[in-house]
């Protein structure tokens, strides 16, 4: 039968007998002398209670004196014991006889007030609440486990840090680094070096990151990468906040790369492979700072900072940008100009609509300014106006509508195709249609004009607000945005300790994923 025992560290003291004397004649001397003892006799008595702790050991198989590691200590053997207000078991724990120390090796569980802690080896000292959990590390806390196999705890604050490794786990994903900290009481963690986020929707990697989970915000650093798994974007930026309403801040060198074709993108392969018209399909998004409003089914992103966008046939630069899903639409203000084919774009607002990834319409609207150049004469045909609206057909360019004070200057070609001199029209309304891009029929209101003909200086004329600067056209950005780690692991690191694989078949009818 097991015995129950009350073990104590503290040590009975006994202290020398209080002298008795008499009252000196002098009472502020004797008063003196009687409070003296009492403080000295104070301190002694509180100094041993205030520095030591009590370990109770509630039951145990057997127990023995031994030496371990060449220091006296009680050996017990399947103990039961509480320390601090920490109930814990274990196959063996090493009572230290002469300092503050508990070791328990083999099998451990730890309840605390808000937390169980399971481990193959636990190093604890009494004085500062301290620990060192080693082997199979695992803390839960409601629905979170955290997993590692070295970890520093301290009890009274109710920190972990994983120095080997840190894996967390809850029901909606897993997440990963080299190391990290755990704030139980904050519910809060940092994560250090190779971190890496996996949920059903999204892919995150990071060279740091800090989680607070009561208030659903985040914070990650160092070549951050984000994947969205469900609508083929990635997201790249220096460093990323995140909050519980949807949204995010890309700060530095930020990019939104989105691919409208079908992609691989599973949680079953962490490198999806991008069918061959990968490029025809794809948009790139980049400036300094980007802000993201993701919410129910609209997603925005938004930047106020010089801002570039680029696909195959359609590219634009501008001091601002905002992109509204809902309506597939791109805002750019702050000198916007864009780019199709041999066009150049310029106006004081610019709106693009996207249909299926396709170019939809473009409006020009305040000052607006289209230059197209001729592919065989190199000649710039000019059109300005207040407003002008473009239409597209399946990418390509097929009417364009200007209005009020519109003023055209459009160079004619004879049937050989040769130079035939130019129209230049001032028109309040004007309509224009093209065939593969290239000016096939354009009609006006009641307009007036001049007609040029052909001379080898025509070349050189221009309209007031001409613009053509091609240098300045957005490119592709040439940068990698493939993961750098290697796939996550959804399991655990480890073989899960015995009593943690008892509390988890216990623990079946909640509806929690342990992974």
């Amino acid at each position: 039968m097991k015995e129950e025992v009350l073990l104590s560290l503290i040590r009975h003291r006994e202290y020398p007998p209080i002298k008795s004397s008499k009252i000196s004649s002098n009472p502020q001397k004797g008063l003196f002398l009687y409070v003296s003892w009492f403080m000295i006799l104070l301190c002694v008595i509180y100094s041993p209670l205030k520095a030591q702790n009590i370990v109770e050991i509630l039951r145990f198989e057997s127990a023995e004196r031994s030496i371990y590691n060449q220091e006296p200590v009680q050996r017990l053997i399947q103990a039961r014991l509480t320390v601090d207000g920490l109930t814990m078991v274990c196959d063996t724990a090493y009572r230290h006889l002469n300092r503050s120390e508990l070791l328990a090796i083999g099998n451990i569980e730890i309840k605390t007030e808000d937390a169980i802690i399971w481990t193959d080896s636990l190093r604890y000292f009494t004085k500062n609440e301290q620990s060192l959990l080693r082997g199979r590390v695992i803390i839960e806390q409601e629905n979170t486990r955290l997993f590692g196999t070295a970890v520093d705890y301290n009890f009274e604050e109710k920190i972990a840090d994983f120095t080997q490794g840190i894996k967390l786990i809850d029901s909606t994903g897993v997440l990963t680094a080299s190391k990290g900290s755990y704030f139980e009481d904050q519910d809060s963690a940092l994560f250090i070096k190779n971190v890496q986020l996996l949920t059903e929707k999204e892919y995150a990697e990071s060279d740091f990151m800090i989680l607070a989970r009561k208030s659903k915000k985040s914070y990650l650093s160092g070549n951050v990468l984000i994947d969205n798994l469900t609508e083929q974007q990635r997201i790249r930026a220096d460093s990323i906040y995140a909050d519980s309403t949807g949204f995010r801040q890309l700060i530095g060198n930020a990019v939104i790369r989105t691919i409208d074709s079908p992609v691989n993108d599973t949680l079953d392969n962490q490198t999806p492979e991008i069918t061959p018209n990968i490029e025809s399909d794809t948009t790139f998004v980049f400036a300094p700072y980007i802000n993201i409003y993701d919410q129910d089914s609209t997603f925005i992103f938004q930047s106020d900072s010089l801002s570039q966008s680029w696909s195959t046939n359609f590219s634009t630069r501008s001091d601002s940008l905002k992109y509204v899903s809902e309506f597939e639409q791109f805002t750019l203000t702050g000198q916007p100009v864009a780019w199709y084919d041999n066009t150049e774009l310029s106006a004081q607002t610019i709106i693009a609509k996207i249909d299926s990834s396709e170019l939809s319409i473009l409006y020009l609207l305040h000052d607006a300014f289209v230059t197209v150049r001729e592919k065989e004469s190199g000649r710039f045909n000019q059109l300005k106006a207040d407003t002008v609206v473009t239409r597209f057909v399946d990418g390509s360019i097929h009417t364009m509508t200007l209005e009020p004070n519109v003023t055209i200057l459009y160079f004619t070609q004879n049937e050989e195709n040769q130079n035939d001199g130019a129209i230049e029209l001032n028109t309040p309304l004007a309509n224009i249609r093209f065939v593969e891009d290239d000016i096939d029929e354009l009609s006006t209101a009641a307009s007036q004009g001049f007609v040029f003909e052909e001379d080898s200086s025509l070349s050189l004329r221009r309209l007031e607000g001409f613009h053509w600067n091609p240098d300045s056209r957005t490119e592709k950005p040439f940068l990698s945005l493939e993961y750098r780690f290697t796939k996550v692991a959804s399991q655990p690191p480890f073989s899960l300790p015995p009593r943690y694989q008892k509390y988890v078949n216990e623990k079946k009818s909640i509806d929690f994923d342990p992974r």
